[in-house]
Parts: C-alpha cells; structure tokens; sequence
C-alpha cells in the first residue's frame, strides 16, 4: 500500500473510526520514541547528557525539577 493510498484511507475514515486511528497512531509513535530513547542510551549517544548531569552535581549547580 502506498502512502497516498493510506492518506486516502484515513480521509475515508468515519469520525469515529478517525478518533480510533488517532489514538493508536498516538500510542505507535510514543512506542517508536521510546525504542529510539532506549537505542539511543544503549549506543552510549546520549552519554554525554550524564556526564553533564554529574558535572553540574559536583559543581553545585544541578537543578532539580518537581
């Protein structure tokens, strides 16, 4: 299927069938976050956002959010 057949589909869609299919492609791309978030830690990418943190805590200078 292509994406123009797939944006004719979700055009077609009822109301309520929208209402459904915005829901689970919400639910889809928050997982496809999540595994990127995790890719992301697991390859050490993001390492440099740690080193920042204890940085900041050894200089006093963290920020804590509630």
């Amino acid at each position: 299927m292509s994406v123009v057949e797939i944006e004719a589909a979700i055009k077609s869609l009822p109301k309520e069938e929208l209402v459904l299919f915005n829901q689970w492609y919400q639910e889809f791309l928050e997982d496809q976050w999540d595994e990127q978030i995790r890719h992301d830690v697991r390859s050490g990418k993001l390492d440099f956002l740690l080193e920042e943190a204890r940085q900041e805590r050894e200089a006093g200078t963290l920020k804590r959010f509630p």
